[in-house]
């Protein structure tokens, strides 16, 4: 860094679920002298803030504001995230930092990213390039990386998405899943202790739902339909997840919740927290739905997935990974085939190797003056052959 004052990083969480991918980069900018983190809890964390601010590494400020979206459909969503933009533009101009941190493709995450806009504020963006045509995360995901100035991504294809874009070759960063660093960390459970704590029955064929809203379909509770009548079929011990705040899914919550407190099989919890869901990975049998989940993190655990819909169709994944339509009767006949235990061993490299948030901090402390970020010169080059830093790694 040439700055003599430590580089102001003001990150942004919009849910429950992007903790698990921000954490360990919060953790790895709070340990460094060159950065130092300001943190904007919204979305999901307005109703319950405890969760987030847990995760957040001591000395390092917070805040809270802007709205839950909550599920909800049209102009009530839109109301909320026009919340949302408020909160963090005056967050912004109150905390004045030197750049933007945000993850993802979130509907409750786009706002924080355009409300800097006015300020001319440097933004930096995980996970871009990914695909997922299935809801309109695509869109904004894609958004996001034109708006942003520093793509931290998960691996060469998103790397290669992100410079047809457009975007210049030294702004792109290969690290990883930052998800996958705190998955990885995640101690063992005994079998007696994990069930005590979750208030399974049984471990024997565990299946592991989470099932969202497929946002760009007209049927986008179709997934979750199919899925539980399959579930029906064999009646092994399942462990169900909450959806996400995704439109539509607060119709589908009193569904899954009425489907749960009739089988005495289920257990429904609304989140698992990354102790119990690293846990839970070693263990199923199978995970079902439709989550970048299945897709991104199962492969660490080589766990088998059954991806249902088209919520993540076109994101890249490992042969463990079984994509089939919301039809009950091919989920069925899947989940009869995928019976084995997690083998407990990663199955497969296309996401890193559970040291994303060390790249991240090496890039951001190398960083000159970050206000030279904002200007962008569109490139034209051929697309250069990438390639990941763990490729040729044998601790994965």
């Amino acid at each position: 860094m040439t700055q003599s004052a430590p580089m102001h990083i003001l990150s942004i969480s919009s849910n429950r679920a992007d903790i698990g991918i921000i954490a360990p980069v919060w953790r790895e900018i709070a340990g460094s002298a060159n950065l130092r983190l300001t943190v904007f809890l919204t979305g999901s964390h307005v109703a319950d803030s405890d969760y987030g601010r847990a995760a957040v590494p001591d000395g390092c400020d917070v805040h809270v504001g802007g709205a839950d979206i909550a599920g909800q459909d049209g102009l009530e969503c839109r109301n909320r995230t026009g919340q949302i933009e408020s909160a963090c533009a005056e967050l912004i101009a109150a905390a004045a930092p030197d750049l933007l941190l945000v993850v993802g493709d979130r509907i409750d995450m786009f706002p924080a990213v355009t409300a800097s806009i006015p300020f001319n504020l440097p933004i930096a963006h995980i996970a871009g390039g990914d695909l997922s045509f299935g809801a309109v995360d695509e869109r904004l995901r894609h958004a996001m990386t034109k708006l942003s100035h520093l793509h931290f991504v998960l691996n060469r294809h998103s790397a290669m998405r992100v410079f047809r874009m457009g975007e210049e070759l030294d702004r792109i960063h290969i690290v990883g899943a930052p998800n996958l660093d705190t998955l990885k960390s995640v101690p063992v459970m005994t079998d007696r202790d994990f069930l005590t704590e979750t208030g399974l029955p049984v471990l024997d064929r565990l299946r592991l739902v989470t099932v969202h809203p497929e946002t760009n379909s007209r049927t986008p509770s179709a997934p979750l339909d199919a899925v539980l009548k399959a579930l029906d079929v064999h009646k092994d011990p399942v462990l169900f997840t909450a959806p996400n705040t995704d439109p539509g899914s607060a119709e589908m919550l009193p569904v899954i919740d009425a489907f749960c407190a009739e089988r005495p099989w289920v257990v429904y919890r609304a989140n698992l927290g990354a102790r119990l869901y690293a846990n839970a990975m070693r263990r199923a049998s199978t995970m079902i739905g439709n989550s970048s989940s299945g897709i991104i993190e199962a492969g660490l655990f080589g766990l088998s997935v059954i991806n249902v819909g088209n919520r993540q169709e076109g994101r890249e994944a490992a042969d463990s990974v079984h994509h089939c339509a919301p039809d009950p009767v091919q989920i069925a006949d899947m989940m009869a085939r995928l019976a084995t235990r997690a083998s407990g061993r990663p199955n497969g490299s296309l996401y890193g190797d559970g040291q994303a948030a060390r790249r991240i901090r090496a890039v951001m402390e190398a960083l000159p003056d970050p206000s030279t970020l904002v200007i962008k010169r569109f490139q034209t080059e051929p697309v250069p052959a990438f390639k990941e830093p763990w490729a040729n790694s044998t601790d994965i």
